[in-house]
């Protein structure tokens, strides 16, 4: 079962918005899929074959935490979903967000670079690939300079995925 999950801004009502704004601006629509006490089912890539979760953690002076979770499904799809509190960053840098094995950052696997939809602390991403990450248990987010380089910039927050059974 796969539930939509809307996410107001906080405590932000629409009427509060300018003339001519829509409903898209003020929310966010994720799908998840929820467990419901029977088999876990994504419309598009089938069944649930694996799911992994943990929260995330400040490893920096930069205060930062939020939650990540892992899917990987029957059509060999493997979905990343991290959303991290963090402050905005300054002009020229950005946020990203990686998969590691190990502690050597040039094996890491960037999940892409993490967007604030409200223009605030709440910074997200979400990965869907067909692709066999399900060993890479090791979540971490970066503050990165938007210079090219490919390469992990400096670490601030930190997660190691729990694989969790569900029905």
């Amino acid at each position: 079962m796969v539930s939509g999950i809307l996410l107001s801004a906080c405590g932000k009502e629409p009427e509060e918005f300018p003339a001519g704004t829509t409903r898209e601006d003020w929310t966010e629509q994720i799908d998840i899929a929820m467990p419901d006490g029977k088999e876990i089912t994504d419309r598009v890539h089938g069944k649930e074959l694996w799911f992994a979760i943990a929260p995330i953690y400040a490893v920096s002076e930069e205060p930062a935490n939020g939650v990540t979770q892992a899917h990987f499904f029957e059509d060999g799809t493997y979905l990343h979903n991290l959303k991290v509190n963090v402050t905005r960053n300054e002009e020229s840098f950005f946020y990203e967000g990686w998969v590691a094995k190990s502690g050597d950052p040039s094996e890491w696997v960037s999940l892409g670079h993490l967007s604030s939809h409200f223009g605030d602390a709440r910074h997200g991403v979400q990965f869907r690939e067909k692709q066999a990450l399900r060993g890479y248990l090791q979540v971490k987010v970066t503050r990165e300079r938007d210079d090219g380089d490919p390469l992990p910039g400096l670490l601030l927050a930190e997660g190691t995925l729990k694989v969790t059974e569900r029905p």
